[in-house]
């Protein structure tokens, strides 16, 4: 099988890009063919790849229809996976062709800002895709300021609500993620949950219980992670707990993130990082004692979650979105509400004040990515998804 996979970047840049490839050399050592067509990046990082700079550029749909179009003609594959592109033209040529399988990295087709989140309040929105997104951004602040980018995403969003049932098949990454796109207006019966597999194998136990009490996040410092409540958390646990702070901490972040710490009083029990490779990432999970994740908007899924149960460290999650799938309350962790550094102080108190409940939870994550997060797990399922959409 020929499968032409279409995503903005061909880059080694975020989320989408790492899952991309790592999905297709599994899919080719099972006998698939896979090319690239995407909107810019290193054609060195998959020699099998088109560029089309249209898909990325939000208003340029009948450009990107036919430009996608062509290629669709020349590379005549026999199905096509979307993953993140910027404009409907994209959807438009693919359902022309012929099977189209869409993955919900993220909620741009049904949510104009994509993120169903609030900038100026930092709440999450649960509106469906209207005209009051208009009014509803000026008091809140979701969508761009600029009128001409607005206009083009909320087209985009309303568009693909009303062709939604053209797409074989929608794989969300978790039923939370499914059920905003049940709520827009989707077919449910189109869409298949399938979670993303865990980049980091499963340990063969808990790592020991670190010497110094530590809490950890690790991600990107932006508005809707909600890393100042990890801050302001950690300023209410007692002296001896540790924080480490891991993500882009460049361009004035580090400085904003040690003046937090100096007001909540933890400016000496905070130690910041930035960006840390994988080995890295795994050496610093197994010095950390309990994981926090304090997401501000609906996360399809937080892969980091997954690599944290994966070392066998429990975690303490927002009760937003996908976090669901894998923070399981009493189990593998605890989920919190969104925004709040107290309950997140309660839930690391509780857990580190039992050596046994932390080790307990740290099996029963790592039995978790055993069962449902594994690639060959993925890989398997989503091949399922592909025969089921082929023309007999």
């Amino acid at each position: 099988m020929t499968i032409l996979h279409i995503n903005e970047h061909l880059a080694r840049k975020g989320g989408v890009e790492t899952y991309l490839f790592a999905l297709m050399p599994m899919l080719e050592a099972r006998g698939h063919s896979c090319r690239v067509l995407y909107g810019d990046g290193d054609p060195a990082l998959w020699p099998a790849s088109v560029r089309v700079p249209a898909i990325r550029q939000a208003g340029a749909a009948r450009q990107a229809q036919a430009e996608v179009a062509d290629v669709l003609r020349r590379e005549r594959p026999d199905l096509i996976h979307v993953h993140n592109v910027q404009n409907e033209g994209v959807l438009a040529a693919c359902f022309d062709y012929g099977p189209t399988v869409l993955t919900t990295h993220d909620y741009r087709w049904v949510c104009p800002a994509n993120t169903f989140f609030y900038k100026r309040t930092r709440e999450t929105c649960f509106r469906t895709c209207g005209p009051g997104c208009f009014t509803t951004t000026l008091r809140k602040h979701c969508l761009t300021p600029r009128p001409h980018y607005a206009l083009a995403f909320y087209r985009r969003a309303k568009w693909a609500i009303r062709h939604g049932g053209r797409l074989a098949r929608v794989i969300a990454p978790s039923h939370g993620a499914k059920e905003r796109y049940v709520q827009a207006g989707f077919p449910p019966e189109r869409i298949t949950v399938l979670p993303y597999f865990c980049p980091v194998p499963p340990s063969d136990a808990p790592r020991p219980v670190p010497a110094r009490p530590t809490i950890t996040f690790l991600g990107r410092i932006a508005p809707n992670k909600g890393q100042e409540y990890f801050v302001e958390a950690l300023g209410l646990l007692p002296p001896e707990v540790r924080g480490v702070m891991v993500g882009n901490l460049g361009e004035g972040g580090e400085e904003a993130m040690r003046n937090l710490a100096a007001r909540h009083g933890c400016a000496d029990r905070l130690e910041l990082r930035g960006w840390a490779s994988r080995e890295e990432v795994e050496r610093l999970l197994d010095e950390t004692s309990v994981f926090v994740f304090p997401s501000l908007w609906p996360e399809t899924l937080g892969i980091v979650g997954l690599e944290a149960l994966a070392r066998g460290v429990p975690v303490v999650a927002s009760a937003l979105g996908g976090t669901a799938e894998w923070c399981l309350d009493g189990e593998t962790g605890y989920r919190v509400p969104p925004k709040d550094a107290g309950a997140i102080a309660d839930a690391v108190r509780t857990l580190l004040h039992d050596d046994g409940r932390l080790h307990r939870f740290g099996e029963r994550g790592i039995e978790l990515i055993r069962r449902r997060f594994l690639p060959t797990q993925h890989i398997e399922a989503l091949a399922r998804v592909y025969e089921g959409v082929l023309p007999a």
